[in-house]
């Protein structure tokens, strides 16, 4: 359409990929040669490649359309989020450049910090949680094996290994449960309707919380007060919106001369304007999502995002709902 001669810039805003839902490779020593039904916990750089090879391999339509974007002189912004922190990893961002070729080097970026420019900032938002947290002075630690080997791994948060460790083989039995939210309304009903489920699935979360708490990872979530505001961030997660309004009314956002926060991760499509003409944008997800919320019941899919446009110059962000091909986009509402 109109753009197709114009500058554009997609920024993808973390979890595009999903590494961390990949299944461990086949062991080519094995006379069954297939997929064990076990998720790597701690993955090391070369093994993280293997994993982005697999998301590439299973995903050639979305691939080969980033690769005719690219040739066609646009450029692609690479944040990450708490799914796909395995991005940080050199040897995976030099493998994303070879898959995607882009005939010039400054057309793909990989950002580490929070994306400013022209009053804008956009972050994926894991940041704002303690369940998702990640140590930015710290992404990568060493640990030894208990051959006494030195493995660097990336410094997960308690998020992660919850996803990995526990929430991965539930999805195996109930493959909706990461689609469904409130999370704790999905929980409550469950109580009444899958009675089974809440007890088994409630005490294999308390064995995994004290498991990782006190028995594999003692040292990284030994602090007390984290412990408790990690249990009730597994029942209620912060409220994004709240964190962002904190945010752009704080002296930080207006030493930055931010205007607009664009985030995204909860998965909630959100649009405000909050006192003092800032804006939040959650770009929310274009994953099938159903709401227990009587305000939104019901199953849906929208494949929202946000589109900024320079309007004499300066930045105007609007968040939008892509249709197809037969009718482009439409304000969200």
């Amino acid at each position: 359409g109109k753009y197709a001669q114009a500058e554009v810039e997609l920024v993808v805003n973390g979890d595009f990929f999903d590494p961390l839902a990949v299944l461990f490779l086949p062991d080519e020593r094995r006379r069954k040669n297939r997929p064990e039904r076990e998720f790597p916990v701690e993955v090391e750089e070369n093994a993280a490649v293997r994993q982005f090879h697999r998301i590439v391999e299973g995903h050639p339509v979305a691939m080969g359309a980033l690769r005719e974007f690219l040739a066609r002189g646009k450029r692609i912004v690479f944040r990450w989020g708490n799914h796909d922190a395995a991005i940080l990893w050199p040897k995976v961002q030099r493998y994303l450049r070879e898959v995607l070729h882009a005939p010039r080097h400054d057309q793909i970026e990989f950002q580490i910090r929070p994306y400013l420019f022209d009053g804008i900032c956009i972050d994926h938002g894991h940041q704002y949680e303690t369940l998702n947290h990640f140590d930015e002075t710290n992404l990568f630690i060493e640990r030894s094996d208990r051959k006494g080997h030195i493995r660097r791994i990336q410094n997960l948060p308690f998020g992660s290994f919850f996803v990995m460790g526990l929430i991965n083989r539930i999805k195996l039995e109930r493959k909706h449960i990461s689609q469904v939210q409130p999370f704790r309304t999905y929980l409550a009903i469950s109580f009444f309707l899958d009675p089974l489920f809440f007890v088994t699935g409630g005490l294999r979360a308390f064995w995994f919380f004290i498991k990782m708490r006190f028995i594999t990872h003692p040292k990284r979530f030994a602090r007390f007060r984290k412990t408790l505001l990690l249990i009730a961030e597994i029942f209620q997660r912060k409220s994004l919106e709240t964190e962002a309004e904190r945010y752009l009314a704080s002296a930080e956002s207006d030493a930055q001369g931010v205007h607009t926060l664009i985030l995204g991760h909860n998965h909630q499509a959100t649009t405000r304007i909050f006192p003092g003409g800032k804006q939040y944008i959650n770009t929310g997800t274009w994953t099938p999502i159903t709401s227990l919320d009587m305000g939104s019941l019901g199953h849906r899919v929208k494949r929202t995002y946000a589109l900024i446009e320079y309007v004499d110059g300066k930045p105007r962000a609007s968040l939008k709902v892509w249709n197809g091909q037969t009718s482009i986009s439409e304000d969200f509402e």
